[in-house]
């Protein structure tokens, strides 16, 4: 274990290190080890650091470049192969510690992997999600990764029901890209994985009642684990960002600054059709993006900008919102000008220009456009956050479910699906506030949004993501391919802690009707 003294503070931004694999034999096997690491958490309920002990995910390229809040970067590639073995390193759990439902925080050491939106197998050793690793245990999981599996973004993190919200709330998460040969580009990539460790007043984040406080808790966001780190640039420069939302709960909405062009090339990990020049880019719970920002000539150099979280937070009481406004990080115009107690000194000349040419190889058959004429089906599914009258039965009194009922467990199949449908959801909002949907295993097509989007910078309809903002009392319409994989595998809000409380349910994908229940 090691010991980070203090949070990075305006510092350049460090990428996580990197398993790589190689793009011969498309092959790549590394060992993830989960255990306790003392990080220094900034934390609002104090104005310096709160030493904290976090469940993390930790690797020997992590331990020696001293990342031990974010978990390493996986660099895999379509038609390959990926292994990972981890290690359950955390103590064993306290069996006093049980709650009576299955839609209550439990079992905090215990966990599992998922690949969050690849395209893989849902079931074992790939990415089921029912099953348990527990303290002591080791697992080994295999994917393959299909031909078309698009080249992007995606991420890792446990998902063993009960205890997500703990886990990645104590940052357990690290980013996943799919690459292609687009990155030969030469253009500096910057990862920034955005997290908040949800730390009560006492550094702890160790049971279920201090899972209560996540959504209250004041907690800053991180990014690579530092705390608004700074991306150094000069006039003209082209900026590759690839940004991860990994947070338990808080949505990320960020404008395009005023001395830049933003292109937008990929979303939840899927190429856009072309280049989406936004304003802006807005991020909810498990969102990803990957962008292009060109510093144009208006910047002045020696110049530094902080970028800052323009998303409005809803709170879990009615009708009530508010700015989170967070510095996220820095951008500083500035070539051998002292920013703080960096300098920047480039390596080689910065790429300048505007992006490249958008590259064929993104036009996969995984995300054709979903035309009417392909519908075999439609559902509609409703969701549900209503206050319940003793607020101490659950997370500030909540009920959560969907279709007015909460999760029941890993045996129950809610929805049965022939393999190679062509479906239309339509999905309700039915609360007060957004919820994040996220389907396992399959991209979607949105093709309809109705009532307040809660997002400032959502893409142009239509467009493909594997998780979606519901807005308050509104509705999503998309349409998904079950394409490749049979098994079982889940729906649920990616608000974690609405996860963790029942807003789940299960996806069975089998080859033929006949083992459709009647």
């Amino acid at each position: 274990m090691s010991n980070r003294e203090h949070i990075s503070f305006l510092e350049p931004i460090k990428n996580p290190p990197a398993y790589s694999m190689d793009k011969e034999n498309r092959k790549l096997e590394l060992k993830l080890d989960v255990q306790y690491e003392k990080n220094n958490i900034f934390s609002f309920y104090k104005t310096h650091d709160t030493p904290t002990w976090t469940r993390v995910f930790s690797s020997s390229i992590t331990q020696e470049a001293g990342f031990t809040l974010t978990g390493p970067t996986i660099e895999i590639r379509a038609d390959s192969h990926l292994t990972i073995q981890t290690n359950n390193l955390l103590p064993e759990e306290d069996p006093l510690n049980t709650p009576a439902t299955i839609n209550f925080p439990h079992e905090f050491n215990t966990y599992n992997l998922h690949t969050h939106g690849l395209h893989v197998s849902p079931e074992s050793p790939a990415d089921n999600v029912c099953m348990k690793i527990k303290p002591g245990e080791s697992y080994t999981y295999e994917y393959d990764i299909p031909k078309d599996q698009p080249p992007g973004l995606y991420w890792y993190h446990p998902h063993k029901h009960g205890s997500v919200a703990i886990q990645v709330g104590s940052g357990m998460a690290g980013a996943l890209i799919v690459r292609d040969e687009f990155e030969a580009m030469g253009v500096k990539e910057h990862i920034l994985v955005f997290q908040n460790i949800a730390v009560d007043e006492h550094g702890k984040v160790e049971d279920q009642h201090q899972v209560a406080k996540f959504p209250d808790s004041e907690y800053c966001i991180t990014v690579n684990g530092q705390y608004c780190p700074i991306i150094h640039a000069t006039v003209g420069e082209l900026l590759n960002l690839r940004l991860l939302n990994a947070t338990i709960r808080t949505s990320i909405d960020i404008d395009c600054p005023w001395f830049a062009q933003m292109y937008i090339y990929g979303f939840d990990g899927n190429p856009t059709d072309d280049y989406r020049l936004q304003d802006g880019v807005s991020l909810g719970p498990a969102n990803r993006a990957s962008l292009f920002l060109k510093i144009s000539e208006a910047a002045t150099p020696g110049a530094h900008f902080y970028i800052y979280n323009n998303a409005i937070e809803f709170q879990q009481m009615p009708h009530y919102k508010y700015h989170n406004n967070s510095p996220l990080f820095v951008i500083a115009i500035a070539q051998g000008e002292e920013i703080g107690t960096a300098i920047y000194a480039p390596s080689k000349p910065p790429a300048r220009c505007a992006p490249p040419p958008f590259p064929s190889s993104f036009k996969v058959d995984l995300l054709k456009p979903i035309t009417d004429d392909e519908i075999t089906n439609t559902r509609r599914l409703t969701f549900q956050a209503n206050t319940l009258d003793d607020p101490q039965k659950y997370y500030r009194g909540l009920n959560v479910s969907i279709d007015h009922s909460p999760f029941e467990g890993c045996e129950v199949v809610n929805h049965y699906v022939e393999l190679d449908a062509v479906e239309e959801w339509t999905l309700v909002n039915e609360s007060e506030f957004p919820h994040p949907i996220h389907i396992h295993v399959n991209p979607y097509y949105v093709i309809e949004v109705a009532g307040e989007d809660p997002m400032h910078h959502t893409l142009k309809l239509p467009f493909w993501c594997d998780t979606f903002q519901v807005p308050p009392h509104g509705h999503v319409k998309f349409r998904t391919r079950f394409k490749d994989f049979t098994g079982k595998y889940p729906l649920h809000c990616h608000l974690l802690y609405h996860e963790d409380g029942g807003m789940m349910q299960h996806v069975r994908v089998v080859k033929d009707a006949s083992e459709i229940p009647k």
